[in-house]
């Protein structure tokens, strides 16, 4: 099975790269400068076990592929990205399994306009991309993903890239229910926001964070959405909660802040703390405080500010809040 990794960024590089080290062979679609610096020098996958150079076929397009029977699509672009790059697959094979190793719940329902064979990942990796050709895990193991067929089932296609996944060193449970588990990993990702805007650490903006995620938690249950919290899945999947056996310090936070990083003027808050917004305008509700990180972020991002714009005080003006 051929993977093809669309989307060479944090979480395309690590998984790809370490599917390549373990001997699976990988295909990156990725921007032209990052191509550039794959095909001239190699992937540097850094981890607390090393830093091997692994030289996978690197691509601007599909329109360069000529697709196999066997190939699966690993789509890693940012969710904002989704919908064209799904149309560019779809103008050059009619069928392929697409697995969403996305952050947010809108990309499988997304892929499935496009492709009949989608499956849902929920994608814990703690993952670095700031430097073209090199992609940083800072975990060891590098990361867990949970995998299922959307809406719901498991199939071959499921169990075979898990098994390879699990040979290239991540921790991987297979579930026919992959959404609940996804949906939670929504409400980690929440955080991203404030960490971005403050380029603060998580101690520093833990009462903001808390306050956005209860607002959402109640939003969520007021809609009827299930979701399987960490202590659930602990006990599911007690491997899932072991403590890594080597880490890596770095100084880069969330996805969404390494985007603000690259000088990126769209960021992917839109559909995590975009999505709370929707879920409340469909009950006639508000989200106040997702509500104004996602006009905050939207701000940051279209001037390019590098993270840290505003300190934590100042946005927990902005957002109204006031510690007990």
């Amino acid at each position: 099975m051929r993977v093809i990794i669309y989307g060479a960024g944090a979480i395309g590089g690590v998984t790809g790269g370490k599917l390549a080290l373990a001997g699976y062979e990988t295909l990156f679609i990725g921007r032209a400068h990052l191509v550039k610096a794959i095909n001239e020098n190699g992937l540097r996958v850094v981890s607390p076990v090393g830093s091997p150079v692994v030289h996978p076929e690197a691509v601007t397009g599909p329109d360069q592929i000529t697709f196999k029977p066997d190939d699966v699509v690993f789509l890693t672009v940012k969710s904002q990205d989704t919908e064209g790059a799904l149309t560019e697959l779809k103008k050059y094979v009619k069928d392929v399994p697409v697995f969403c190793f996305q952050n947010s719940v809108s990309n499988e329902e997304t892929a499935s306009r496009f492709f009949s064979r989608v499956y849902g990942v929920t994608v814990r990796l703690p993952a670095v991309y700031l430097k073209d050709g090199e992609v940083i895990a800072r975990r060891d193991p590098p990361g867990l993903f949970v995998i299922g067929r959307y809406p719901n089932g498991t199939d071959a296609v499921t169990e075979q890239v898990a098994r390879e996944l699990r040979d290239a060193g991540f921790l991987v449970k297979v579930t026919p229910d992959v959404m609940p588990f996804k949906w939670d990993k929504l409400i980690a990702n929440l955080a991203n926001a404030a960490g971005a805007i403050t380029n603060a650490r998580e101690k520093e903006i833990d009462f903001i964070n808390k306050s956005v995620r209860d607002e959402a938690r109640n939003i969520m249950r007021k809609a009827g959405i299930h979701w399987i919290t960490d202590e659930e899945m602990a006990k599911e999947w007690p491997e899932s909660a072991a403590p890594p056996r080597g880490t890596l310090d770095s100084e880069a936070q969330s996805s969404t802040w390494q985007s603000l990083a690259r000088g990126l003027d769209s960021v992917e808050t839109e559909y995590l703390n975009g999505e709370i917004v929707r879920q409340a305008e469909k009950l006639g509700l508000k989200a106040p405080l997702n509500e104004k990180l996602l006009s905050i972020m939207k701000e940051i991002a279209a001037s390019r500010a590098a993270p840290g714009k505003y300190p934590p005080k100042q946005l927990m003006s902005m957002l109204g809040l006031k510690y007990p």
